[in-house]
């Protein structure tokens, strides 16, 4: 459940027509699409402004070594995603395997994506000042030791631990790449090129759990390590690639960037609040069910994440150093409510991946092949909704310069998404195929079409010199939402069996014990408590994205100008970590616009 792109990655970009009409683009670090794009020539220096677009810097590259170093980008791009999703339905058997525990389940999920989080912000600033490649390569190898410490872990605390290793390569690996490709390929060829790039993204959405359940184990092929040794040679094949394709440029550090400028500019202190109370309260949910809800220590670590995060977001406000976040993301209603919104969309969409699959397993007892392909409901309706929507949006921006479209959408989503969710309480162990795929269908096609708009809502309630820091706060947000939807979803499914599960049923989610071990009518009432369990996520989800929807219909329906367009055109760079604006001339950013 991945996605990722923050502060490192490919900067938005912002489409002009003739009628003046935006289309801004990004890709989703969680679960990522690309509108068509049309970026600026201008090249990124850290923490300064400047003022000339530097054309001449723009390598100019073979198309041969163009189409390589896009096949090397998408391979190590399309580990690194679909790392995120394909333990979602390798799970049960690894839990079958070391015996583990419902709370080590969920853990195998959020230390990937907690330690991909946490380390987003440092990849552009370390890019700046040792290089891009340097940096890309030495994720890729953090990325193929994590993977191999994880194919031969040998308890389930080495697997966690393994794969929060992992997930601090992955982080790299997928800002560094979305980088590093925009800019060694001239912005005439840049929109068609991230868009080939970007499908990457919809195959790893869509294959995690397809390939989770080709390496189970239990479909007669490779067992479950291989999900993870085979990104050695893959990863390796792609380093090699690259290396090729990418010789002849030069993407060394930034000449005005320094050790000490790093030091004194850079949000550590941000940073390390927001991460700080991020943690708390993920550990909090996460031992609740252990510890019990109302123990002190679950409420001070729950309440004091809540109170360490209000203290960074005052910090942020008043710092002087590049802010995690925009003032506006304090101050401003519009861009207060995207940012919930986006929290709760990952939120769900992470829960519903992981816990949909466990649904398919032990409640159906379907193998982990079958319960990948039965998910392909939820995963490519969340994949394509996406493309009729940008066509949408693109649509109606046109006939009416306005952001009506977005919100239009975005409503849309949240009301589908809900509905979808709701009707998926009804599932359990005795449910027809029809609802199996519907309702998941359903819930993916309204989540799929909340991966753009929201981010184009944001970006336009931003100044312009807040559009660097607006990117980071808001993937920072989403991979946030994401890492805290499976940590509590999986408290709530252990607090849920630990009432339902009948005496003397150990509490775990181990296939093979379920299916053969227990008697038929001790079978029974476990799959059901395992069914009720998975109900109550689905409790959860409906109303969050149901107060959403309700959010949504305040969002403000923004006019886009012409002037503005082409201001934002001409103030988004292909840069480093901080996507750091850039100021261009007027009249440069008007001809190439024209």
């Amino acid at each position: 459940m991945a996605t990722p792109l923050t502060s490192t990655t490919r900067p938005p970009a912002i489409r002009c027509d003739a009628s003046g009409a935006t289309s801004t683009s990004l890709p989703d670090s969680t679960h990522g699409y690309v509108l068509p794009t049309l970026s600026t020539k201008t090249r990124s220096s850290s923490f300064t402004l400047v003022s000339e677009i530097d054309t001449e810097k723009t390598p100019h590259l073979s198309t041969l070594r163009l189409l390589f170093a896009h096949i090397g980008a998408a391979l190590t791009l399309f580990l690194a995603t679909t790392d995120a999703t394909i333990v979602s339905t390798i799970l049960p058997t690894i839990v079958k395997e070391f015996n583990a525990t419902q709370l080590e389940y969920t853990w195998v999920g959020v230390s990937y994506m907690l330690t991909q989080t946490a380390f987003q912000p440092l990849y552009g600033k370390l890019s700046d000042l040792v290089g891009r490649r340097t940096v890309l390569f030495s994720s890729m190898c953090i990325f193929v030791i994590g993977s191999m410490l994880c194919g031969g872990a040998k308890s389930m605390l080495w697997l966690i631990l393994a794969r929060a290793l992992a997930g601090i390569g992955a982080g790299g690996i997928v800002s560094l790449v979305w980088t590093i490709t925009s800019e060694i390929v001239d912005v005439q060829s840049r929109a068609k090129w991230s868009q080939a790039l970007s499908v990457t993204w919809c195959c790893s959405a869509i294959s995690g759990p397809l390939l989770g359940g080709l390496f189970s184990g239990q479909s007669g092929l490779l067992s479950w390590r291989w999900a993870f040794y085979l990104n050695l040679p893959v990863c390796l094949f792609a380093l090699v690639v690259l290396c090729f394709s990418l010789r002849p440029v030069r993407m060394g550090p930034v000449p005005d960037m320094s050790w000490q400028k790093f030091l004194h500019r850079f949000d550590f202190i941000g940073l390390v609040l927001f991460m700080a109370g991020s943690s708390c309260i993920i550990v909090g949910f996460s031992f609740a069910s252990l510890n019990g809800w109302r123990r002190p220590s679950t409420i001070c670590l729950v309440v004091g994440g809540l109170v360490v995060l209000a203290c960074g977001g005052v910090y942020e406000v008043r710092t002087s150093r590049d802010a995690l976040f925009p003032p506006s993301a304090f101050k401003n209603l519009t861009t207060i409510m995207i940012l919930i919104i986006n929290f709760l969309h990952q939120f769900v969409f992470t829960s519903g991946t992981f816990y949909l699959a466990l649904y398919f397993q032990l409640v159906q007892g379907l193998r982990p092949l079958h319960a990948g392909i039965t998910m392909l409901p939820y995963s490519l309706g969340s994949s394509l909704a996406s493309m009729p929507t940008a066509w949408f949006i693109g649509y109606w921006q046109k006939r009416t310069l306005n952001m009506g479209g977005q919100r239009l959408m975005i409503s849309a989503g949240l009301l589908l998404s809900a509905a979808g969710f709701g009707l998926m309480v009804l599932l359990n162990e005795h449910s027809k195929r029809a609802p199996q795929v519907l309702y998941p269908l359903l819930a993916g096609v309204g989540l799929g079409m909340l991966f753009h708009a929201p981010y184009q809502v944001f970006t336009r309630t931003l100044q312009t010199n807040e559009l660097a820091s607006g990117t980071s706060a808001f993937f920072l947000v989403r991979f946030t939402g994401a890492t805290t939807g499976l940590a509590v979803s999986g408290a709530i499914l252990h607090s849920r069996m630990y009432h339902t599960l009948p005496k003397g049923v150990p509490l775990s989610l181990d296939v093979g014990y379920v299916a053969s071990t227990l008697p038929a009518d001790v079978k029974t009432q476990a799959v059901h408590s395992v069914s009720l369990s998975l109900q109550a996520i689905w409790i959860l989800c409906s109303p969050l994205l149901g107060s959403a929807f309700l959010i949504s219909i305040f969002l403000r329906n923004m006019p886009i100008e012409r002037n503005r367009c082409t201001d934002q055109e001409s103030s988004i760079s292909t840069m480093n970590s901080e996507n750091t604006a850039l100021s261009v001339k007027e009249k440069d950013a008007q001809a190439e616009t024209a």
